[in-house]
């Protein structure tokens, strides 16, 4: 898998959903009621993960819904992909950066491990509104779209602002440890 910034942001969702199947939620229905992962972004992340010989793909069940399982391949690098995703920082993406944490955590990784990369996403973001403000300050608003821009400016300072907040927040609430599988699975409610 390329480290490119599209390919990073996949393997984070790959990992991710490596440590979903590892926790007992198999199949795309479930990736999406359990973990809010849309179809449109797992059923790609199954097929990298199979192609690379890390799932194993079950028979088709009710409703065409198919198991997914990992094999050793897929656990060896559950267990150590996440190591590369801490080393080059935060992509700036909120949600792939709690996928990384959560990551750190269920491979058994140090909780300051997660807690550090989720700060230092939050100050990323805090850098991003300091270079739009540098830019509103530079530009001058004399047509439409020089509003528009001005506003759309704003409007991802307030989101970047929030989203900082958000990721401070969630790092002081880490656990120290994730539930162990068998009581992870035991929760996952099948449909």
């Amino acid at each position: 898998m390329s480290e490119t910034r599209d390919k990073r942001r996949r393997t984070d969702l790959d990992l991710f959903v490596l440590a979903l199947i590892d926790s007992g939620i198999s199949t795309p229905y479930e990736f999406q009621k359990a973990a809010g992962l849309s179809p449109g972004a797992t059923i790609p992340a199954l097929q990298r993960l199979l192609e690379a010989g890390f799932v194993r793909q079950g028979k088709s069940g009710a409703r065409r819904r198919t198991d997914h399982s990992i094999t050793p391949a897929g656990r060896k690098f559950l267990k150590n992909g996440w190591r590369s995703l801490i080393e080059d920082g935060p992509s700036g993406d909120l949600d792939a950066d709690l996928r990384v944490a959560l990551l750190v955590l269920w491979a058994g990784g140090k909780r300051q491990l997660a807690t550090d990369f989720l700060q230092q996403s939050a100050l990323k973001k805090l850098e991003s509104i300091e270079w739009l403000q540098a830019e509103e300050e530079n530009s001058s608003v004399s047509s439409l779209a020089d509003w528009y821009a001005r506003l759309r400016s704003s409007s991802t300072k307030a989101l970047l602002k929030a989203e900082s907040a958000a990721a401070l927040k969630l790092a002081k609430g880490l656990p120290a440890r994730l539930p162990a599988k068998a009581a992870r699975t035991k929760s996952v409610a099948k449909p």
